[in-house]
């Protein structure tokens, strides 16, 4: 877990200590309680922070706020576990009478070391206590110089502990100092316990969530530290655990076990000789079971499915009692007529070495009525067994899997694999050879195997080496699709990188397409303001528009080739012939003339200029009714000294300004301010670029204080 539950501890106990009036806690005790509020607060304080773990939040909400406790522990106790001297007035005053006391007793004990007639009497010049009573240490020949009480001696007799005479009464204050401090701390302790007695309810509420709190504590902390993961939990009856570890085998040196029960199959048995790991097996099935449906996390996959069980069923081990006179197959018998009788449908039963502790026919015949029964019940069952009758009749019995637990014959061990599908073959004859029994002891021995023995195990190890050659494939398919993976990675990786590459080319071209059309409406711009403002015969002015056409040609082809890097996107066309449009390549407003789709352009008239323009250079604007003034009049229009650009886009803010601009003229003004307000930018830097090349602006400047600052720009007018 993210929280530190460091320091948790049950205090319902506590509260169970102080029920009666009169009754109060240790300091020690106070100090818990006060950890466990501590705790429990900051815990639901972050979890409210982080907004997660829903339920875990719905659970801990309700916990009361007991603040008021916490701050009246913390007043009286101090991390060292003490009273404070500060707990109260009383406890104060005579914690002080205490230690200007003490420094008293402590310069008396000083005048009598320093007394000449002394210096030889002193065993060591300190101050000890014997009795709750300051002494000092006297050589047994020098006593009877100190008049005082003697109250103890050393071991060897040479040593005496004397109370001086001119200390006793200092040492009598002190007792009763003590003895007043301890009945205030039994005071401060009796008033605290009353409080607590008050909020009996909520501590004992809280006691829970510390309880809660310290199990899930618990329960992360032993995931973490062994890589547990959380698994499926569902209502099917079934039993599916993949790379399962027992928890109480190093998880270093653990063989994870593999097996489903419940799908294809509602009982496995593991069959085979023992100290193979059949009985770790199965309390490895039923240990993670339980866990499991106990909220722990397991040592298993995080897909491994269990099954929510009615209840879980075993017989594990040797169980005989001499009390109860019961031998080992009596005490099985036991066992598993109350699991028979208690067993359902929705049941996980685990019998261990199944039919052992009698005759091996006899017992092999039970084992095999005992799994037709739970057959039958279709309980989920895993039933380890070392018979052979019961390894050929798990073969070929339906609902029933067989499994056993690898042997090395060549290192004569086990290696606790669980090969599921293959039933164990008996190795006792292979062992016994390899350890060099007498041949004619061995060949003895096979002859008196049965026949049909001899070809359940001739067909185990038949299928046991199948089983052997399709691991070696499936190892071989699982190389091969792992190089797949690798090079659909490289490939993956290959092609990320040469989309990288085609975006910095794109960006690229983009780029330098911009700034060439950039450079071509400024040119387009400067042959628009010598038809509007100077007065050209007609031929320039023919000339002039044939410029302008060469521009307009030359900016849709160089938007053309940009297109042809990336796929073409059709321009949605959102203005019809006659509309009121701004064309950006000239900088200024035109009417819609015609409109060509297929070409992606349309025919403009600005003033006595015809031309034609790419879609993306037109921009819708509001319709405004635009003001004529007569240039050859000398009638002034009454005009402002100001004008507010604020809100405006940049391209329609410089079309009111150079109108503004030529009426503040006509009005004789030489000084003029713009506001355009502060915002991003962007406006104050257009109309700061208008106003370098306009040619009725002197200079200009920001605005002062006064004047707007950044917000404005005052013009000097010509």
């Amino acid at each position: 877990m993210w929280f530190e539950a460091i320091g948790l501890r049950n205090i319902n106990g506590l509260m169970e200590k102080i029920k009666l009036i009169g009754t109060y806690l240790e300091v020690e005790e106070l100090w818990d309680i006060n950890v466990n509020l501590r705790i429990v607060r900051i815990f639901k304080s972050r979890l409210d922070e982080l907004g997660k773990y829903k339920q875990l939040r719905e659970t801990i909400g309700n916990i009361p706020n007991l603040r008021v406790i916490e701050d009246v522990i913390n007043k009286t106790i101090n991390p060292e576990k003490e009273i404070k001297d500060d707990a109260s007035l009383d406890l104060r005053d005579i914690r002080l009478h205490k230690k200007t006391l003490n420094m008293n007793i402590k310069r008396k004990f000083e005048e009598l070391f320093e007394e000449p007639s002394l210096s030889n009497a002193f065993q060591e010049k300190i101050i000890t206590e014997r009795d709750g009573r300051m002494v000092t240490p006297v050589k047994y020949d020098f006593k009877g110089l100190i008049k005082g009480i003697e109250h103890d001696r050393s071991s060897s007799g040479q040593t005496v502990f004397i109370e001086p005479l001119s200390i006793v009464s200092l040492n009598n204050k002190m007792r009763e100092l003590e003895t007043k401090e301890k009945e205030e701390i039994r005071k401060i302790l009796l008033r605290i316990a009353e409080l607590l007695r008050n909020n009996k309810d909520d501590i004992l509420t809280i006691g829970e969530k510390v309880m809660y709190l310290d199990i899930l504590n618990a329960k992360s902390i032993y995931a973490n530290e062994n890589k547990c993961e959380i698994p499926i939990v569902n209502n099917k009856e079934i039993l599916s655990l993949e790379k399962a570890r027992h928890p109480f085998i190093d998880k270093d040196k653990v063989v994870p076990l593999t097996f489903e029960i419940g799908k294809d199959y509602d009982i496995l048995l593991i069959t085979g000789p023992n100290t193979g790991g059949k009985t770790v097996a199965l309390k490895t099935a039923g240990l993670l079971t339980l866990m499991a449906l106990s909220g722990i996390p397991i040592p298993a996959s995080e897909n491994s499915k269990i099954g929510f069980f009615e209840g879980v069923f075993a017989d594990i081990g040797d169980e005989q009692s001499i009390e109860q006179s019961l031998s080992s197959f009596s005490a099985h018998l036991k066992n598993v007529k109350e699991i028979l009788e208690a067993v359902t449908k929705n049941s996980l039963v685990l019998l261990d070495e199944l039919g052992s502790g009698t005759d091996p026919i006899e017992g092999a015949a039970f084992a095999m009525a005992v799994i037709d029964y739970l057959n039958e019940k279709k309980c989920k069952s895993f039933i380890t067994t070392h018979y052979s009758q019961v390894k050929a009749y798990g073969y070929n019995e339906e609902g029933i899997e067989t499994a056993s637990m690898e042997f090395n014959t060549d290192t004569l061990s086990p290696t606790y694999r669980l090969l599921v599908g293959i039933p164990g073959e008996s190795n006792a004859l292979t062992i016994a050879q390899r350890m060099g029994l007498p041949e004619s002891i061995i060949s003895k021995a096979r002859a008196y195997i049965s026949e049909d023995n001899k070809k359940v195990e001739k067909m185990i190890e038949n299928i046991k080496t199948k089983s052997q050659e399709l691991d070696e494939m499936r190892e071989r398919f699982a190389r091969l699709q792992e190089e797949a993976r690798i090079d659909r990675e490289r490939a993956k990786q290959e092609t990320l990188i040469i989309e990288k590459q085609k975006n910095e080319i794109i960006k690229s071209a983009y780029e330098e397409a911009e700034k060439m059309m950039n450079e071509m409406r400024a040119k387009a711009s400067a042959l628009v303001e010598k038809i509007q403002h100077e007065e050209k015969n007609k031929e320039d002015a023919k000339q002039i528009q044939k410029n302008l056409n060469m521009l307009s040609t030359a900016l849709r082809e160089e938007k053309n080739k940009t297109v042809e890097v990336v796929k073409k996107i059709k321009t949605k066309v959102n203005f019809k012939v006659g509309d009121r449009v701004f064309v950006k390549s000239i900088n200024q407003f035109a009417n819609i003339l015609k409109i060509n789709t297929s070409k992606e352009s349309a025919s403009v008239q600005a003033g006595i200029l015809k031309l034609e323009v790419p879609f993306d250079e037109i921009k819708i604007v509001e319709e405004k009714k635009e003001k004529v003034y007569n240039m050859n009049t000398h009638k002034k229009s009454p005009v402002r000294s100001e004008i507010d650009l604020r809100g405006k886009m940049v391209d329609e803010a410089i079309y009111e300004l150079e109108t503004y601009l030529d009426r503040a003229t006509l009005n004789g003004y030489t000084e003029v301010y713009i506001i355009h307000g502060k915002g991003t930018g962007a406006l104050r830097e257009g109309i700061l670029k208008y106003l370098k090349t306009c040619k009725y602006v002197k200079e200009y400047r920001i605005g002062g204080h006064g004047e707007g600052g950044l917000g404005c720009t005052v013009v000097t007018l010509k």
